[in-house]
């Protein structure tokens, strides 16, 4: 027996149906807001992997376990902050050695 079957007794205006109707859409979106969350947080974590996994020489082995951990602990405020803050700084970094200092 469907649900719509079941319900469809609930009374001459279909009053029953229609909110089950309402119910399923709405779990449907409250399953799809949080899978497409795990999804972000995914593809966020994985590009945050793989920028520091491109940039391991240039990080002392610390900065980079701390980051990678960071990164996977903090799932999606971790990538981010490796993106707009330690990548930032570590650019910033290479930045100042490249540069000679003024005789």
């Amino acid at each position: 027996m469907s649900i719509f079957a079941a319900v469809s007794n609930g009374g001459p205006d279909g009053s029953a149906a229609i909110a089950v109707v309402f119910m399923m859409i709405f779990w449907f979106a409250y399953i799809g807001f949080f899978v497409l969350i795990g999804l972000v947080s995914l593809a966020v974590s994985v590009l945050a992997l793989v920028s520091l996994y491109r940039n391991r020489d240039k990080l002392r082995a610390i900065e980079l376990a701390v980051w990678v951990g960071i990164s996977l602990v903090v799932t999606i405020a971790g990538p981010l902050c490796w993106f707009f803050i330690g990548r930032r700084k570590m650019l910033d970094d290479e930045r100042a050695h490249e540069q000679p200092t003024p005789a």
